[in-house]
């Protein structure tokens, strides 16, 4: 079976990506991987924190730190692909984030990376430098990004 990488984060846009990773993997008979990274800064161990769907989010307390909120991003995409039947699972890991995700991709052989942009001004974009841009240089695969606002 094909797998597709879920890039997701904090972000508005990640509902949207959510809703794309779903459309893609049931037109593709695909199962997904949903992925957060977190600055190693910030994170409360060293490997990788996997998370199976059908797991309620409602079911976990509020999100207090960095990890915390990516594993909360991770239960929602996992508890909306779940409702539209599409097979996935997901995990939290630390590491920059467009490494992490190339990583990730080529540990799974995925047939596909899909995330979406966070719209950066020219001052931030110059700061800290654009995520998808970094995967779709690096990626071995197709990279799908999802540029609505």
């Amino acid at each position: 079976m094909k797998t597709l990488i879920l890039a997701v984060d904090n972000s508005p846009v990640a509902k949207n990506v959510t809703g794309l990773a779903g459309e893609q993997a049931l037109a593709q008979q695909a199962s997904v991987l949903v992925l957060c990274c977190v600055d190693p800064t910030y994170s409360s161990c060293n490997e990788p924190f996997e998370i199976d769907a059908g797991e309620d989010p409602g079911d976990f307390g509020a999100a207090l730190d960095e990890q915390n909120t990516a594993e909360m991003v991770v239960r929602h995409a996992l508890a909306a692909l779940f409702r539209d039947g599409v097979k996935a699972r997901g995990v939290v890991i630390a590491g920059d984030a467009a490494e992490t995700i190339v990583s990730q991709a080529n540990k799974y052989q995925a047939s596909m990376i899909i995330m979406g942009r966070r719209h950066l001004s020219p001052f931030n974009r110059l700061l800290k430098g654009s995520v998808s841009a970094a995967v779709i240089e690096r990626a071995h695969c197709p990279v799908l990004v999802d540029v609505r606002a």
